[in-house]
């Protein structure tokens, strides 16, 4: 390995010495992922629940069953079963999750908030909130520009297996290309930027 490849994008001098505009957008995503973990602890702190903990509460809140297994979830968060089953043990015994068997398949469970679940997730899904004012006060088209941008560095991450299949348009078998413009196959619309989904309910994964 070479010197140059070994270099490290924490380093200020390789950031500034000769300007290198990747190594600094490197560390300026792990300062925002900072910023994100701050605001995920502090919430969770408030809630009495673990970060990882409160990520799995907010996520059933906004996915449909057939997407909140702890298989699911384990592939969402890249972490083990054993931890996602940990998380969920503690959630059951705050009443805040329940286990619903699937008819179909005795084996198979999918998780569901109780009540107080989801009241404890109305209020807590908020905590990204000071982040929003940055964002939305970006100028429209260098807005639409950083989205589109983040979605294609992700699915490069997803390619490389750094990272689980996101359900967003790229990585969906629906998505494709026309000339000078996104479409999706599913709804037969094209479609412009800002109608690519990073969440998208449904996603199919494409088959590489």
């Amino acid at each position: 390995m070479t010197a140059d490849s070994a270099a490290s994008p924490f380093d200020p001098n390789r950031q500034n010495h000769p300007p290198d505009l990747d190594h600094k957008i490197v560390a300026s995503l792990e300062r925002l992922a900072g910023v994100f973990r701050h605001l995920l602890w502090q919430e969770a702190t408030h809630s009495g629940l673990s970060p990882l903990q409160l990520q799995v509460v907010v996520f059933l809140r906004f996915h449909p069953a057939g997407q909140c297994t702890v298989s699911d979830l384990a592939r969402e968060y890249h972490v083990s079963r054993a931890t996602i089953s940990d998380a969920v043990k503690a959630l059951a015994q705050k009443a805040l999750v329940s286990r619903h068997t699937d008819p179909a398949d005795l084996r198979s469970h999918s998780l569901r908030l109780t009540s107080a679940g989801e009241q404890l997730a109305n209020q807590s899904s908020r905590f990204a909130e000071p982040l929003h004012q940055p964002v939305a006060s970006l100028p429209a088209r260098q807005k639409l520009s950083f989205y589109v941008n983040l979605l294609t560095l992700l699915h490069q991450l997803q390619q490389a297996g750094t990272i689980p299949v996101q359900r967003m348009c790229f990585s969906c078998r629906h998505y494709g290309r026309r000339p000078g413009q996104h479409f999706c196959h599913l709804l037969n619309i094209p479609l412009e930027g800002s109608q690519l989904r990073i969440d998208c309910p449904e996603h199919d994964a494409a088959l590489w």
